[in-house]
């Protein structure tokens, strides 16, 4: 009987649930559909496959393949993701904080992004974005403060392209007027 183990880049994660899992009743059928959520809208669906297709492991690696595949000439944040779990296959681990980015727990997604801005990490950018429709208030908040600290005058434009729809749609208007007030164009 395998059960998954914890990648060393997770250990501070609390992870007491994947010991029940047995990683042999996991089929095909159940990776594609985490591999749906994955390439989709960002809610919570999507943060559960995402630890899951890390805790599965290598069994899961030829269907998440196929699927990076099938996106290699989408120029988007669901490549990226899926080329990220495929190097987190092999160990080649270059961004240690994106599983905490997309963990299932919206209070270490926060906390994440807020070591982020807190340490200047620039390069997690595009795994940033996807978290400005995350699902909860907390979360968005926190990204739009990183964002913010990112919005050097040549993003400015890109940011506020990227988050222009997001604009539109917020729900919170506390978060609608600080994102209209960072990124609105310069007149």
């Amino acid at each position: 009987m395998r059960y998954s183990r914890e990648h060393e880049a997770n250990k501070d994660l609390n992870d007491d649930n994947w010991d029940l899992i047995k990683i042999s009743n996991v089929d095909d059928k159940i990776i594609k559909n985490l591999l749906e959520y994955i390439t989709s809208d960002v809610n919570d669906n999507f943060f559960i496959s995402f630890e899951s297709l890390l805790k599965i492991g290598k069994k899961a690696r030829t269907l998440v393949e196929q699927s990076y595949k099938k996106h290699a000439r989408k120029k988007d944040v669901r490549r990226e993701i899926l080329k990220f779990i495929l190097n987190y296959y092999k160990g080649r681990i270059k961004y240690p904080l994106v599983p905490r980015l997309y963990h299932p727990d919206f209070i270490i997604r926060a906390r994440t992004l807020e070591q982020i801005e807190k340490n200047r990490e620039f390069n997690y950018l595009k795994f940033i974005l996807p978290l400005i429709n995350d699902t909860d208030d907390s979360v968005r908040w926190a990204a739009i403060r990183v964002l913010e600290s990112f919005k050097h005058a040549e993003n400015r434009h890109f940011l506020y392209q990227m988050l222009k729809h997001r604009i539109q749609k917020e729900p919170n208007p506390i978060i609608k007027e600080k994102l209209i007030k960072i990124f609105a164009p310069t007149k």
